[in-house]
């Protein structure tokens, strides 16, 4: 994945917290160790993954300073 802007960043922070959100109601559905549960999980770890690693870049060239808010995360 090519560097994100500031925006970009943004969107993909907003995103991860919607994901977040419908990940825990397919959990209360479908439980824990169902599939699906899990596989929408995978999903949202990538998404944080790239989130993170995107930030951790920005930070390294100086660029846009942005943390993740582990309590928003959650």
């Amino acid at each position: 994945m090519k560097n994100l802007d500031h925006s970009q960043l943004q969107k993909l922070k907003n995103e991860i917290q919607d994901r977040k959100a419908e990940l825990i109601g397919i959990g209360l559905k479908y439980g824990l160790s169902h599939q699906e549960t899990i596989q929408f999980s995978q999903r949202l770890d990538d998404l944080i993954n790239v989130y993170v690693r995107e930030s951790a870049h920005k930070k390294r060239n100086g660029s846009i300073r942005l943390r993740c808010d582990s309590k928003r995360l959650e």
